[in-house]
This record gives structure tokens, sequence and C-alpha cells, in this order.
């Protein structure tokens, strides 16, 4: 009789707990993460430092992402980002080390999300689509290339896990496109800009892949 009671009085706080874990309207939630930004490139033609097409390596991306729950089920969130990578090219040569550093590249994503949460309990599944902008900041000898900022979207998919109402642990994925630019005619001049211009009629894209882990603080 004294173990089914402890086993009721058990199952009773945890539901009450998973109760009270849920997303809360009105609440703030401040989520620093690190994880992993995968690839991209910079086709022919769109950057002035190469005129090839070069690989963005892969590297390791760490951020903060602040976010207010207007309501149980919509979030607006911002995060700012950091991944610092380099400059890559394949090295097709027989024996050959892979790839080969053309140089450093930083990029800075400065992003606004509207987020819709799926669910009231410890567990809580998301998607997130947003926009803003990267900073994209090279370093590359003998190259006078300079940073330049450049719109980017987003879309993304995660999960929340929650502890108790305050704090929960946020598993993440999500892809970027950031817009290159195009090139068109102006005054029958070809329109560029100092690194990352496009030598042909169409936009071009550099987009990354990222998959992150976060904690998650609510109050």
């Amino acid at each position: 009789m004294k173990l089914r009671v402890s086993i009721l009085a058990l199952t009773a706080v945890f539901v009450s707990g998973a109760a009270l874990a849920q997303i809360r309207e009105g609440t703030v939630e401040i989520s620093p993460f690190v994880g992993y930004l995968f690839g991209g490139e910079f086709a022919r033609g769109t950057t002035s430092a190469f005129d090839f097409r070069v690989d963005v390596d892969d590297d390791v991306t760490y951020g903060l992402r602040l976010g207010y729950n207007i309501t149980d089920n919509f979030e607006i969130e911002a995060q700012g980002s950091h991944t610092g990578t380099k400059f890559v090219t394949d090295n097709d040569v027989l024996f050959g080390n892979g790839s080969d550093n053309l140089g450093d590249l930083d990029i800075d994503y400065f992003l606004g999300y509207m987020t819709f949460n799926f669910g009231h309990r410890r567990a809580v599944p998301y998607v997130t689509i947003g926009a803003g902008v990267a900073r994209l900041d090279p370093n590359i000898p003998l190259s006078n290339a300079r940073r330049d900022t450049r719109f980017t979207g987003s879309l993304g998919v995660g999960v929340k896990a929650f502890v108790n109402p305050h704090f929960g642990m946020r598993f993440d994925g999500r892809g970027y496109a950031t817009s290159l630019g195009n090139n068109r005619r102006r005054d029958d001049r070809f329109s560029c800009g100092d690194f990352f211009d496009s030598c042909d009629n169409d936009r071009d894209w550099l987009t990354n892949g990222e998959l992150s882990f976060g904690l998650i603080f609510a109050f």
C-alpha cells in the first residue's frame, strides 16, 4: 500500500512538473548555443579576389538567441552568431592533400525570426523562419578584399526540451542563404562591389547548413 501511494505521488509530481514546463505567453528566453556550420561555396565570378569557384570550410559556430513568446505558440527571436572559417579549393592532383587553404573568412549572422512552437509539455518541437544580414569579412593574403554585408534568409527546425519552467535545452538545425548580388548593366558598364560582386546576369547565393545545441533560460 505504501509503495503504491509513493508511486502515485511521484507520478503526480512528474505530471505537475511537465504541465509547468510548457512555453508560456509573455516569457523571455535567452539561449546561448554552439554548433557546426557546414560548407557553402562562392561560384566563379562572385568575388573580386578569385577568378574560380572557392568553397567555405566547415567550422565551429557559436552565438546567442533572444526570444519573446507573444503567445504560447508564437515567438519572435533575434540571433547573433559568429563562425571563423576559411576559403578552400579542391586539390585534384594525384596524392594531393585534398584541399588548399586560400585565406580566412569570418561570417557573422544578425537575424530576426518568427518561431512557431508546437506543444505545451517538456518537449516542444518548432519551426522558424527569419531574415537579416550576414557580415562577410575576408582575410586573404596579397588581396585588398574588404568586409561586406549582405541580405540573408534562414529556415530551421528543432526541439526544446525543458527540465523545469525556467531551464531547458535546445537542439536545432537550420539553413542560411546569403545573397551575393547580381550584375546588371548601369550606364553601359557592369556594376561590381569591392569583394562580393557578380560577373554574370544571375543572382548567386552562399548557402550554409548548421546544427547546434543550446541552453534555454526562461523568465
